[in-house]
C-alpha cells in the first residue's frame, strides 16, 4: 500500500527547509511506510499460518472420524448382543422357547 505524506505537510516542509530537504524527508517517510507495510504483511501471513496449524491440530480429520465410527459400531454391536442376552436370560418364556427350538424340551 503506497502511502505518502499529505501535500500540505510537504508544502510546509518545502517552505521551511527548502525543496531538497522536503524531497528527502518525503522519500524517507515513503520508505518507512513501505517497510512498515512489508512487516505488516509478513506478520499477517505468519498469523494465518499459526491459526491454520492450530486448527488442523484441533479439528478431526476424515481418518479420525472413520476410526471413531468403527469403534462406535463395535461397541453398539457388543451392547446389542448383551442386551438381547439379558432379555432372553431373564425371561422364563423365552428360555423355554429356546429350549424347545434346541430340542431340549418337548
Amino acid at each position: 500500500m503506497a502511502q505518502s505524506i499529505p501535500i500540505e505537510a510537504y508544502k510546509t516542509l518545502e517552505k521551511e527547509f527548502g525543496r531538497a530537504v522536503a524531497d528527502k524527508v518525503t522519500s524517507l517517510l515513503d520508505f518507512s511506510f513501505a517497510q512498515a507495510d512489508n512487516r505488516i504483511e509478513q506478520i499477517a501471513i505468519q498469523k494465518k499460518l499459526e491459526i491454520r496449524e492450530e486448527l488442523s491440530k484441533e479439528l478431526a480429520s476424515k481418518a479420525d472420524l472413520a476410526v471413531l465410527k468403527s469403534e462406535l459400531d463395535k461397541k453398539i454391536t457388543v451392547w446389542s448382543v448383551v442386551i438381547v442376552a439379558v432379555v432372553v436370560i431373564t425371561n422364563i418364556k423365552s428360555l423355554e422357547f429356546i429350549a424347545k427350538i434346541a430340542g431340549l424340551i418337548k
